[in-house]
C-alpha cells in the first residue's frame, strides 16, 4: 500500500456519542460573530465543545429541529455517512455530519438526564453510531472533501462559507487556480468571481466600515466584481484584483453601510454615534440598479444625498433610456409581424395614421430647434417642512386667495363650486412647477380624458386665460406662473400650429422656463433647459378613471418601500378580516384578493368601491415620500363607520413618508373623525372655503382651536360664513 493510500484509507465503525466531538472549525460556521479558529488540542475542552453546539443548533434548537423530529419519527436511518477523524486512541472529530450528531446528542440528553420520550429513536444509537473513519494526514484532503460536499455537491453551503473553503484551499493549499478547478468541477470563472470578491472584501474591513461586515453582506461583493460599468468606475485591476480608485471606492463602502447621522442639537453640540442613516444598499438587486446608473453623475451625487437607490434610479435617464428602447423593440417587433401577413384596406387609413405620427416623432428627433428636456427630478429629496403658505393669486373662482395655517393634515370643507377642488389643482400645480404635464393632467382630470384621447383644441378651450400662484415651501418662497398665446415665429410649422403654453417658475431664486407647442393632430412639442419640481406629489379623486392599471406605479413603490403589508394589515384588522393578501396580476395589470372565504382570488373590483378606494388611497404614499397627496372628496364610496379609523391610518402613513396631505370633504363626520382620531392634533389644520361679495375667502382653524369649537357647540364647518 502506497503513501498516499495509506493517508486516504477508510473504514467503517461503530462509536459512543461521548467519544464524538463536534468540530467547532467546520466552514458551516465561519459566518457566526463569535467564531474563531480552535487549535485541534482544544478541540474536546466543554466550553468549546458547548459553543460549536449553540452555533449549529441555533439558540432554540432551530436549525437541527428537523433532524431532531425526523429522529423522533423514524428513527436514524444512516441516509448519509457520518465522516470523523481521531483526535486520539479513544476519541473523534467529526468532520462531515456535524448537525446530525449534534440532533443525537440533544436528543440523548433529552432521553438520559431528562426522561423525555424520544419516540421511536432506539436509543442503542447513542453508544453505537455508524461512522466513516478517515485517517487521512492532509489538510488538502479535507478540504477538497468539503468542497466536493457543499460546493459541487448535492448540499451546498452559503457563499460566503464557500467563499472561505475555496480561499483556504488557494492560500493554505497552495493550489492554483486550475488544480481547485480540477479537483471540486467549478469553472474558473466562478472561482476568480468568489476571490476577487474575497480580495475586494479585505479592502473594506480595512476601511472605517470594517465592523458593519456580516457574511450576508457578501453576496454584494460577488455582484460588484461581476459589473463592469462598476468595475471601470472603481478602477478595478485584474492582476491584483484590487479597485485603485480610492474616492470611488470609499463612497461605494459607505453605501454598503451604516453612516452616522450627525445631528445638531438644540444646544449647538452634535450627537455622535446615536442616529444612523441605512446603508443605501443591500442586496444583488440593488448593485445591479447601481451598474445602470454609474456613470450618470447627478445620479450618483443624489446617491449620496437619499441613499435610496430605488428613487434615484426611477429618476435617472437611464430608465428613461430604457422605456425608449424597449419602445423601439416592440414597434420593430409588430412591424416584423405585419410584414408577413396581407394587410386589408379597412386598417390602410390607421396605417397611415400611425406613418404620420412616426414621422413627426423622427422630425422632432432630428429638429435643432428645441434643447433636449431633463428628465425631471425634485429640488430637494429631503425636506424639513413642505408648505406653510399658499397664495393663489389667480387661478379660475380663486383670486388673490391665502392659506397661512397649513400643518400635516389640511382638510378642506365647503359648499359645491366653492373652489375646493381647484385649490387642490393650485397646490398641485405650484408643486409640479415649469412642468408641463403637471397642467396637462390636470385639464385631462376636469374632463375625465384619457391622454391618448385629448382633443388638442378642447384643451386650449379649458386653459384659463392666466395662472399664478405663490406659496413657502421648505421655508422658501415658490413661484409659478402659466399663459398661453400664439407665437408669430416663421420658424416653425403653422400649418397645424395651434398655441403655446409658457410655464415660469422659481424657487428659492432657482428660475426655470418651459415653452410646449401645441399642433393639431400633432405631438405636443416642449422646449426647457430643466424641469425640476418642488417635491413628489400626487392628486387622487374618486371620479376621474380610477382603474386598477393606474395604480401599478405606486404599488410597486409601496412593495418597494415595504409599506404594502402596513396597508394589507389595515384592511384585515379593520376593513375585511378575511382578507389575506392583495397582489397585482401583471399579466392583466388587476389587482387580485387572497380572501379566507373563497377558494381562489378574487379581482379587486368585486368588493365594494369603500375597500378599493382605501387600497388605492393608501398606495399613493409610498410614491409622495417628503412630498405632498391632494385627496379630493376624501370620504367618498368609504363607509362612515370606516372613516375614523382610516383617517388615523392616513395620519399614520403620512408620519412614515413624510408626507403633507391636503383633502376635501362634504362630510361633517369624516371632519369630525380627523378632529378626534388625530393623536397630535397640532400637525391638524381645517379650512372651510366661504364665497363672500369679494369672492371664495378662507376661514381657517388650527386643529386644537377647530377641536375646541366641536367640544363646545358641535360646530359644523360646512356652514361656515
Amino acid at each position: 500500500m502506497t503513501e498516499n493510500e495509506k493517508q486516504t484509507e477508510v473504514k467503517k465503525t461503530q462509536i459512543s456519542l461521548k467519544n464524538l466531538y463536534l468540530d467547532p472549525n467546520n466552514y458551516r460556521l465561519i459566518h457566526e460573530p463569535e467564531y474563531k479558529e480552535i487549535p485541534e488540542k482544544s478541540i474536546k475542552e466543554k466550553n468549546v465543545q458547548q459553543r460549536t453546539f449553540r452555533f449549529l443548533a441555533g439558540d432554540k434548537n432551530q436549525n437541527i429541529q428537523e433532524l431532531i423530529d425526523s429522529f423522533k419519527a423514524n428513527n436514524y436511518l444512516p441516509v448519509d455517512q457520518i465522516q470523523v477523524r481521531p483526535l486520539d486512541n479513544e476519541n473523534y472529530k467529526v468532520v462531515e455530519g456535524n448537525r446530525r450528531i449534534a440532533a443525537l446528542k440533544y436528543l440523548q440528553t433529552a432521553y438520559e438526564e431528562k426522561r423525555i420520550d424520544i419516540c421511536k429513536l432506539d436509543p442503542n444509537i447513542f453508544i453505537n453510531v455508524p461512522v466513516v473513519e478517515n485517517n487521512y494526514e492532509d489538510e488538502m484532503h479535507y478540504l477538497t472533501l468539503m468542497a466536493l460536499k457543499h460546493i459541487s455537491g448535492n448540499k451546498k453551503w452559503g457563499e460566503w462559507n464557500q467563499a472561505k473553503l475555496l480561499e483556504n484551499m488557494h492560500s493554505r493549499g497552495g493550489l492554483t487556480e486550475e488544480d481547485i478547478c480540477d479537483r471540486i468541477g467549478i469553472s474558473m470563472a466562478e472561482l476568480r468571481k468568489t476571490l476577487r470578491a474575497l480580495s475586494f472584501l479585505k479592502q473594506y474591513l480595512l476601511s472605517d466600515y470594517q465592523d458593519q461586515f456580516s457574511e450576508s453582506m457578501f453576496p454584494i461583493f460577488r455582484e460588484v466584481v461581476n459589473t463592469i460599468s462598476i468595475k471601470e468606475w472603481l478602477d478595478w485591476e485584474d492582476s491584483t484584483y484590487k479597485a485603485l480608485n480610492n474616492q470611488n471606492r470609499e463612497l461605494f463602502f459607505s453605501w454598503i453601510s451604516k453612516e452616522p447621522s450627525d445631528e445638531e442639537e438644540d444646544d449647538g453640540f452634535v450627537q455622535y454615534g446615536n442616529k444612523y442613516h441605512k446603508p443605501a444598499i443591500v442586496t444583488r438587486a440593488d448593485i445591479r440598479l447601481l451598474g445602470k446608473i454609474i456613470k450618470d453623475e447627478k445620479a450618483v451625487l443624489q446617491l449620496n444625498l437619499t441613499r435610496d437607490i430605488n428613487a434615484v434610479y426611477n429618476l435617472s435617464d437611464q430608465i428613461f433610456y430604457e422605456h425608449q428602447q424597449r419602445a423601439i423593440q416592440l414597434i420593430g417587433q409588430a412591424i416584423s409581424t405585419l410584414d408577413k401577413m396581407v394587410i386589408k384596406k379597412d386598417y390602410f387609413s390607421d396605417i397611415e395614421s400611425i406613418l404620420g405620427r412616426f414621422q413627426g416623432l423622427v422630425d422632432r428627433a432630428r429638429s435643432t430647434g428645441f434643447i433636449e428636456v431633463e428628465q425631471k427630478t425634485v429640488f430637494h429629496d429631503r425636506i424639513e417642512h413642505q408648505f406653510s403658505e399658499i397664495h393663489v393669486i389667480d387661478y379660475k373662482r380663486l383670486n388673490n386667495f391665502s392659506l397661512s395655517k397649513l400643518s400635516k393634515i389640511n382638510l378642506i370643507t365647503g359648499i359645491n363650486n366653492s373652489g375646493k377642488t381647484t385649490l387642490l389643482e393650485a397646490i398641485y400645480l405650484l408643486c409640479r412647477q415649469n412642468d408641463f404635464s403637471g397642467l396637462l393632467e390636470i385639464i385631462r382630470r376636469r374632463g375625465k380624458v384619457e391622454k391618448d384621447r385629448l382633443d388638442q383644441e378642447w384643451f386650449i378651450e379649458q386653459l384659463p386665460i392666466k395662472i399664478e400662484i405663490n406659496g413657502q415651501f421648505d421655508y422658501n418662497k415658490s413661484r409659478v406662473q402659466i399663459r398661453h398665446y400664439i407665437e408669430e415665429n416663421t420658424e416653425i410649422d403653422m400649418s397645424s400650429y395651434l398655441e403655446s403654453v409658457e410655464i415660469s417658475s422659481d424657487f428659492a431664486g432657482i428660475k426655470q422656463e418651459s415653452l410646449t407647442r401645441i399642433y393639431k393632430e400633432r405631438n405636443l412639442e416642449t422646449q426647457a433647459g430643466t424641469i425640476k419640481m418642488l417635491c413628489l406629489s400626487v392628486f387622487s379623486s374618486p371620479f376621474f378613471l380610477n382603474e386598477s392599471r393606474r395604480y401599478t406605479r405606486h404599488y410597486y413603490k409601496s412593495i418597494q418601500s415595504k409599506s404594502i403589508d402596513k396597508i394589507i394589515k389595515f384592511i384585515k384588522e379593520k376593513v375585511v378580516p378575511t382578507v389575506g393578501n392583495i397582489r397585482l396580476a401583471d399579466e392583466k395589470q388587476r389587482f387580485l384578493v387572497t380572501d379566507g372565504k373563497f377558494d381562489t382570488a378574487l379581482d379587486l373590483t368585486e368588493y365594494g368601491e369603500g375597500l378599493q378606494r382605501i387600497f388605492f388611497i393608501s398606495l399613493l404614499f409610498a410614491s409622495a415620500q417628503n412630498g405632498v397627496i391632494l385627496i379630493d372628496e376624501f370620504e367618498n364610496a368609504i363607509h362612515v363607520e370606516l372613516i375614523s379609523k382610516f383617517a388615523e391610518f392616513i395620519y399614520d402613513l403620512s408620519k412614515l413618508f413624510n408626507v403633507q396631505v391636503f383633502l376635501t370633504s362634504h362630510s361633517k363626520e369624516c371632519i369630525d373623525a380627523f378632529v378626534k382620531t388625530i393623536p397630535n392634533i397640532d400637525e391638524l389644520a381645517v379650512c372651510a372655503l366661504v364665497e363672500t361679495e369679494n369672492g371664495i375667502e378662507p376661514r381657517e382653524f388650527s386643529g386644537e382651536r377647530f377641536k375646541r369649537l366641536i367640544e363646545v357647540g358641535n360646530v359644523d364647518l360646512r356652514r361656515a360664513r
